[in-house]
Parts: structure tokens; C-alpha cells; sequence
């Protein structure tokens, strides 16, 4: 029985071919375990890519982006920043993205607030 599991230098090949480049924390990962890219790959094709994703790639790329932003992973912005450039990603639609991860945050920080809240209710 053959293995449909890429080797870490195919799914290098993919991601460089994908983003231009192996991002920095990959490269880092890769150079621990190399298998840290077929892990990732495989999260991506089981969520991003998986073909019963209800979503278009570009919208599961704006969810991604919207995690990133929330989680504050700098070099995931810019590389998914990138890609919804390439995919025709307009400025209005970028800056509803962050309008909706900005309410996110504010809705976070009124359910952190409660308990300061129901100190001086009673």
C-alpha cells in the first residue's frame, strides 16, 4: 500500500511555489523536525482545503486572515495579507475585516468586564 502523505520537501515545494517563500517559523520548525510542514499541510487540507469546506478559498482565507489579526501573528498576516491581494481582496472588504476582528475584541472586552460590572450592580 503507497502513502499519499507528501514528504516535507514536497510540501516545501507546494508552499514556496503558493507564497513565494517557506514563511520564517516554518523554516524554524522545518529545521527542528521537518515534519512540522506535513503537519501543517495536512491541518490546511483538513480544514482550509478539505472539499467539504463550505466556503470559497477566498472567505476561508479572510477567516484565516480574521484569526491571525485576533492572535496576533504577525508573519501569518502578511503571508495571508498577500494572498487575498492575489485573489482580489479590495480595501473596503480588508477594512471590514478588521472592523468585524475590532467588534470581536470589544465584545471580549465587555464579557472580561462582567465581573467589574456585577461588583457594582449589587
Amino acid at each position: 500500500m503507497k502513502s499519499n502523505i507528501p514528504t516535507p520537501e514536497q510540501v516545501e515545494a507546494m508552499m514556496v511555489e503558493k507564497m513565494g517563500a517557506l514563511p520564517q517559523s516554518l523554516n524554524s520548525a522545518k529545521a527542528i523536525d521537518p515534519r512540522f510542514l506535513i503537519e501543517q499541510a495536512m491541518s490546511s487540507k483538513f480544514s482550509v482545503q478539505d472539499e467539504k469546506n463550505p466556503f470559497d478559498a477566498k472567505t476561508s482565507m479572510m477567516l484565516l486572515l480574521a484569526t491571525s489579526i485576533t492572535l496576533g501573528s504577525q508573519e501569518c498576516i502578511m503571508e495571508q495579507t498577500k494572498m487575498l491581494k492575489k485573489m482580489g481582496t479590495t480595501k473596503e472588504e480588508l477594512a471590514f475585516i478588521i472592523r468585524i476582528v475590532k467588534h470581536g475584541h470589544s465584545s471580549v472586552v465587555m464579557g472580561h468586564a462582567k465581573a467589574a460590572f456585577d461588583t457594582f450592580e449589587s
